[in-house]
């Protein structure tokens, strides 16, 4: 088992792995983006991100007023955290289990070989599918770990087994059926 280092680019949300032992990985690094330290951010700034994050949609009035701004450099602190890469997107967040959505797991992925060749093909594979939520490069007993969410069992079956499975360099396939949620945090408290 290889050991990986990797970057998530924060400003064009490509994986950059690093592989200790092969230097085959360096080709999938984002050569486009400069991974500088982030900006520096005040408390104003980090209060404007603890906001945004609670109410993606508040009005910039709105949000001057609980910052402590005025509308002008409210608006400016936020256009530069979006060109800076700190803010990448505005999303909504959505009760799963009321659009049907009834199982979610963790899926832990072997590969067979550790090459750029198969890891790029795995990570082109996994984008496409929808009931995959996240797919990270991990170190450990395997190479990467996937957060999936599907209606039933036999959707979960079916993903597996007929295109998990099927994705050519796919060795194992690991399965942790989440029971509950307790907590489900996209970033860290500011």
């Amino acid at each position: 088992m290889l050991n990986y280092l990797w970057i998530d680019c924060e400003v064009c949300s490509r994986i950059a792995p690093l592989c200790n032992k092969s230097l085959d990985f360096l080709d999938l690094l984002c050569n486009h983006c400069s991974m500088e330290s982030p900006t520096d951010l005040d408390e104003i700034d980090l209060h404007i991100l603890r906001v945004l994050q609670a109410r993606a949609d508040i009005p910039n009035n709105a949000l001057a007023d609980e910052v402590g701004l005025t509308p002008g450099p409210c608006l400016r602190r936020v256009q530069r955290l979006k060109e800076d890469g700190i803010i990448r997107k505005y999303t909504i967040n959505v009760d799963h289990k009321l659009l049907g959505y009834r199982l979610s797991a963790f899926v832990e992925i072997t590969l067979e070989h550790h090459t750029s060749e198969v890891a790029g093909k795995f990570i082109k594979a996994v984008a496409k599918k929808p009931q995959v939520l996240s797919c990270h490069m991990v170190t450990g007993d395997c190479d990467f770990v996937l957060r999936v969410l599907v209606h039933d069992l036999d959707e979960y079956r079916k993903l597996v087994w007929e295109e998990l499975h099927r994705i050519d360099g796919v060795d194992k396939i690991r399965s942790i059926v989440i029971l509950d949620t307790l907590k489900d945090q996209l970033n860290p408290g500011f």
